[in-house]
């Protein structure tokens, strides 16, 4: 389903939320691409410690394993990152298909990881004593509002379904032809619309190229193969369209922060 999304108002709700909680939060569309965020810098704590790459990664393995795990289930999931923050993630419904995620926390909690953790940086400690704390009764109240900003993002047409007509018949092409050689003039020949409409609904849509929305089409399709099937690098590759599997690795890698063998390793 593709989803229609009035950013500047989505931007200014999750603002608010900010500004009334203190908990950053973000907007992920069903892919778990960012959209929208609550316009604030991470906290300085998660600032630092993202400043070094292999921490970083651990970030981003950590936000697309909670995302995975609240679109399995179909429900609220929480849980600590790496660094002892609580983070909640809340799935976005309309009529029973999910449109999105609303990511937010970065919470210290009074459930202390800070001894589990190595203060080999003195500045690090200081970012964390400084985080304010809450209760875990505050953070089930963050999450509850969180669910009257799903229902007030929802009734105000923030977030809903796109009818273009273009773009509808675009992606049904694109997505029941993921395996086969997708070229731009191949899709334009099979809608009957030119290259620069195209290029333009897509640009407005998606706010991406046609060749980008194709690469994260086949990178989520492939994520899907790795988590439920046993096929190899090899078979999901041609799957999904990749030329090859080193070059299906190096896109995946590009889109998920890590390679698709230890994605499928990280879900065992």
């Amino acid at each position: 389903m593709l989803i229609q999304y009035d950013i500047p108002k989505i931007n200014k709700v999750l603002n608010d939320f900010y500004t009334a909680t203190g908990t950053r939060i973000d907007l992920f569309d069903n892919s778990f691409t960012p959209v929208s965020f609550s316009q604030h810098e991470i906290c300085n704590f998660c600032n630092h410690i993202q400043k070094d790459p292999a921490c970083k990664k651990d970030c981003i393995a950590f936000d697309k394993m909670l995302l995975e795990k609240s679109k399995r289930s179909q429900k609220n999931q929480q849980d600590y990152c790496p660094f002892g923050l609580l983070n909640i993630v809340s799935p976005i419904f309309y009529n029973e298909t999910i449109l999105g995620y609303l990511f937010f926390g970065q919470m210290k909690t009074k459930l202390d990881y800070s001894e589990n953790m190595r203060w080999n940086d003195a500045l690090l400690r200081k970012h964390y004593d400084a985080l304010e704390t809450f209760s875990l009764e505050q953070s089930q109240s963050i999450a509850n509002l969180a669910q009257i900003v799903i229902g007030y993002i929802l009734t105000e047409n923030m977030l809903k379904p796109d009818t273009s007509e273009v773009v509808t018949k675009a992606v049904n092409f694109i997505h029941s032809n993921l395996s086969k050689d997708l070229s731009i003039k191949l899709i334009t020949q099979e809608i009957n619309v030119s290259k620069s409409v195209l290029y333009k609904k897509f640009s407005d849509r998606f706010h991406c190229t046609v060749g980008e929305y194709i690469n994260k089409t086949r990178v989520e399709k492939s994520r899907e193969l790795l988590i439920t099937t046993a096929l190899s690098m090899e078979e999901i590759s041609q799957r999904c369209g990749f030329s090859s599997a080193s070059y299906f690795t190096k896109i995946f890698k590009q889109y998920m922060g890590i390679t698709p063998l230890k994605f499928k390793r990280s879900q065992l």
